[in-house]
């Protein structure tokens, strides 16, 4: 059982999360945002991103017996599988994820 501290703990650091990343996706797509600040966010926030889907990926990779490092289920993991998935059809986040506008 999650004790309550834990779980506000979590929720924060959701809602921290998400809130970056509300934050890149608004200043990159939003028509009133000029072409300089769009550019100066993405050459910034781009790599970033990048670096950690690149860490996450990472930490989840088989070892020797085909079983995720990270959560001792057969690889590909559901993190492998909704990352690959995410990627390939950025789309499908937004039917999985109703929260977020299409």
């Amino acid at each position: 059982m999650t004790s309550a501290a834990l779980a506000r703990a979590h929720h924060l650091l959701n809602q921290d999360m998400l809130g970056y990343l509300d934050t890149v996706e608004l200043l990159t797509t939003e028509h009133d945002t000029d072409d300089q600040t769009v550019l100066a966010v993405a050459r910034t926030e781009v790599p970033r991103l990048v670096a950690a889907l690149r860490a996450t990926l990472t930490t989840h990779k088989a070892d020797t017996a085909g079983r995720c490092l990270t959560c001792c289920t057969t690889w590909p993991c559901a993190v492998i599988d909704a990352a690959h998935a995410y990627l390939k059809d950025p789309d499908s986040i937004y039917s999985i994820h109703s929260t977020y506008p299409a």
